[in-house]
């Protein structure tokens, strides 16, 4: 009986305790874990400056796991690289927060203002709230605001609360700012309306990226290209793009251009060409320390086929330097996103058809080439910059070639190439892919096709030239300051396609 009294006591004792427990730990779902046991899946940004989500505080007397809690705290440089990916099309808001505290990225805290005035040489700047980005219409309307559509008179000004001295400004390209704009506020005045008056300094992607570490490449959609001609019949055109339109979308475009290259005293020659683009950007950015990254890298791969014919006769020396005919410029701005700050890439092309003459002679030549041409530019704690070129795999073919005369002839079809951030050229380069033929007496080719025939000597060689020079404007980075610039390892190669030589007819006697 004693023990039977016993057991109806504690019991009931059990099970109180039991509640009070249960109740101690707070309410939980089934198969979601404490915030104290949660795994780390903080934004890069966060994750960057170690402020991630504060974790719970533990009540006394409740049970402390061990096995399956992560580390205490994220480490201020992330293990993984963050992607670096294409931004939505379109987007015009900007990035407006302070640098992480312990390093990190910048948290945008801002929302909801675009830059509306910019002036790069004093600084000055306006930001006004952001228009509602075109949509298609919905059946059904949301019953709540859209994050992305015009901010309210009270959201506007919370954010201008928020745009303080010290904060860092990124914006994708605006009408104010085409090429994009990374700036830290000095001053702030109230605007016009719902505006914000800025007073601005130039700012470096070390005060915006902190101690993120990305890397990628983007491809940049040929749609966002804009294609301006510098002669008269010039056509641009975009591939297809296999079912629709995406930001990240890797596509085609093709300019065509038929206009004659003048030649001196008033000469000229008729020029066709074709030139098929599909570039790609590449982006590295890697943990700044004392206000530089460790390792840093901008470059584009410009994947191509090119196609350009020229048909003529030239009855003298071109000169020293060949004549070169412009005959289109393609400017881009792509924006990618870096910890989910927008990083404005500025790529610009200026393509031209070339040729030279050392002699007189009739010339009709039809020549292709491909390949993928590469430009970086790598950056190194301690080291500095270096640069990088490569177009091993070019390959520049004869369709059809004539010559007839004495005399060497070579014609090109190439692009000058630039590349940098927010409107700072950093990487300049000159990319020119070639055809050479020299010959005495006469050359008919078609590849491919029968053999050449030809009377004479001749030869017939393909070849690719590559060179530029980085600029002080990649100080962006936040890196030590190139003095003057820094010329690109020149790309040269040569290869032969034809080569011969045949008895060329005696002259018969006179009678």
């Amino acid at each position: 009986m004693f023990k039977s009294s016993i057991g109806r006591a504690v019991r009931p004792a059990l099970l109180t305790l039991v509640l009070t427990g249960v109740a101690a730990c707070g309410p939980t779902s089934p198969g979601t874990p404490q915030a104290a046991t949660e795994p780390a899946t903080t934004p890069v940004a966060a994750a960057a400056t170690g402020t991630g989500p504060a974790t719970a505080a533990q009540p006394s007397g409740a049970p402390r796991p061990r096995t399956t809690t992560p580390a205490a705290a994220p480490s201020a440089r992330p293990s993984a690289s963050a992607p670096v990916t294409a931004a939505p099309a379109g987007a015009q808001q900007a990035a407006i927060g302070t640098p992480g505290k312990d390093g990190g990225a910048v948290t945008a805290t801002a929302k909801n203002l675009q830059l509306t005035a910019y002036d790069p040489a004093g600084g000055a700047a306006v930001l006004s709230s952001a228009p509602a980005p075109s949509a298609a219409p919905s059946a059904t309307p949301s019953a709540t605001p859209s994050a992305t559509g015009s901010a309210t008179p009270s959201a506007t000004a919370s954010a201008a609360a928020a745009v303080q001295p010290g904060a860092l400004i990124a914006s994708p390209p605006t009408a104010a700012a085409p090429q994009g704009a990374l700036v830290a506020v000095t001053a702030v005045q109230p605007g016009a309306g719902d505006s914000i008056k800025l007073a601005t300094r130039p700012a470096t992607l070390a005060e915006l990226l902190g101690g993120t570490e990305a890397d990628g490449k983007v491809a940049v959609d040929p749609h966002g290209i804009k294609v301006t001609p510098l002669v008269k019949d010039l056509k641009a055109s975009i591939g297809a793009d296999l079912g629709g339109v995406k930001a990240d979308a890797s596509g085609t475009l093709e300019v065509d251009v038929n206009a004659p290259i003048p030649l001196p005293e008033g000469a000229s020659v008729a020029a066709t060409g074709s030139l098929q683009l599909h570039p790609a950007v590449h982006f590295a950015y890697h943990g700044a320390a004392a206000g530089s990254p460790r390792t840093a890298s901008i470059g584009f791969d410009l994947g191509a086929h090119a196609q350009w014919k020229v048909t003529g006769d030239l009855s003298r020396s071109t000169g020293a330097a060949p004549v070169r005919l412009p005959f289109a410029k393609l400017q881009a701005s792509p924006v990618l996103t870096v910890a989910g700050l927008p990083v404005v890439v500025n790529l610009g092309l200026t393509c031209y058809l070339e040729i030279s003459a050392d002699g007189q002679v009739h010339v009709e030549a039809e020549q292709e080439a491909t390949g993928t041409w590469s430009v970086r530019a790598d950056y190194t704690g301690g080291k500095g910059w270096s640069p990088l070129t490569d177009a091993a795999d070019t390959k520049v073919s004869p369709v059809h070639l004539r010559l007839n005369g004495k005399a060497g002839v070579r014609a090109a079809l190439g692009a000058e190439a630039s590349i940098g951030l927010y409107d700072t050229v950093g990487v300049e380069t000159t990319v020119a892919p070639y055809l050479s033929a020299r010959a005495e007496g006469s050359l008919s080719a078609d590849v491919p096709g029968n053999a050449p025939q030809a009377q004479g000597s001749w030869s017939v060689v393909g070849g690719i030239d590559l060179n530029g020079a980085l600029t002080a404007h990649l100080k962006i980075f936040g890196t030590p300051i190139i003095e003057g610039k820094l010329p690109l390892p020149p790309f040269h190669r040569e290869w032969p396609l034809l080569t011969g030589s045949a008895t060329l007819p005696s002259p018969r006697p006179s009678s």
